[in-house]
């Protein structure tokens, strides 16, 4: 199988290459607005179109687009509304957006930005406009605003025809996945980084097959992490997005470990910018019921098939 991108993909990388490249040079140290959605990013990614990307290059492409942003300190919803909204609505819905398996009463993440909401409903999927919710805003320990509406009546959004919890959760899956692959390899790069100049013995920390062998081992899991990911984008399958985010999640349990174990008690504050990808994977691992629920997913697909 060729895992090569093609030349427009290709293209794509090096185009958010360069523009996300000044929101990746100086990490936002101890900075609490990190972790928020940076405005800034949103609109130069609306501006040069990103957000159409699904209509123009399918699901691969906005899964480029979700894991390039995944990799930057900042939080940003993009894989609802780059890749789980093009796919289920024929009209397009005001962003952000945030996603829901059912009631917009617990803790949801990005509805304190978010414009709509999609949100399972039995077996139906629902769009609702936001613009009427008055959404409490919560503290959270993970990176990631979060909000509920107490008050919302779901049943009042339209239904969106022919779309099922299924698809829901399909491209949920992908996107998930997406977001845990690009917040891996940032955390891994700032660990190699780190083991490469911190001393100990009179010699790098890197410099220890140990540390060489267990680094080793969760650049793997990120590759294969990714290229699952990308499969599933790539193929539509309910499966293979099921088999994605159940990888994806079980993977980033050893990655969150392991870059928290070599960077030592550095790591655990929030004057060092580990901590803007840990604690979003802390959070991405326990999605949608976290890998055990993934994994029965799959095996029920797989079982149907």
């Amino acid at each position: 199988m060729d895992f090569d991108f093609d030349s427009d993909h290709i293209a794509l990388e090096a185009g958010l290459d360069q523009l996300l490249a000044k929101y990746r040079g100086s990490l936002p140290v101890g900075s609490a607005a990190a972790l928020q959605e940076n405005p800034a990013i949103a609109a130069s990614l609306r501006d040069a179109g990103y957000f159409d990307i699904e209509r123009e290059m399918g699901a691969t492409g906005a899964v480029m687009l979700i894991e390039a942003v995944a990799k930057l300190p900042y939080t940003l919803e993009v894989a609802a509304s780059a890749l789980v909204a093009p796919k289920l609505s024929k009209q397009p819905l005001r962003g952000p957006i945030a996603l829901s398996q059912g009631s917009l009463a617990t803790p949801t993440r990005f509805l304190p930005q978010a414009g709509s909401a999609l949100m399972a409903d039995g077996n139906q999927v629902r769009a609702m406009d936001l613009s009427g919710c008055k959404v409490e805003a919560l503290t959270s320990q993970f990176a990631y605003s979060y909000g509920r509406c107490a008050a919302a009546d779901i049943t009042k959004a339209p239904v969106l025809p022919g779309v099922t919890v299924g698809q829901l959760q399909q491209w949920w899956q992908i996107g998930l996945a997406a977001e845990i692959v690009g917040a891996m390899h940032s955390a891994i790069d700032l660990t190699v980084e780190y083991v490469k100049n911190r001393r100990q013995f009179n010699r790098p920390l890197g410099s220890f097959q140990v540390i060489q062998h267990r680094l080793s081992e969760c650049t793997v899991l990120l590759h294969a992490a990714r290229l699952l990911t990308y499969k599933a984008a790539w193929s539509g399958e309910p499966t293979d997005a099921a088999l994605a985010a159940t990888y994806a999640q079980d993977a980033a349990v050893r990655v969150v470990y392991e870059t928290h174990q070599f960077h030592g008690a550095i790591g655990l504050t929030l004057e060092y910018p580990l901590h803007y990808w840990t604690n979003r994977l802390r959070r991405l691992q326990g999605e949608l019921g976290g890998a055990s629920q993934q994994g029965s997913r799959a095996a029920q697909a797989l079982w149907a098939a």
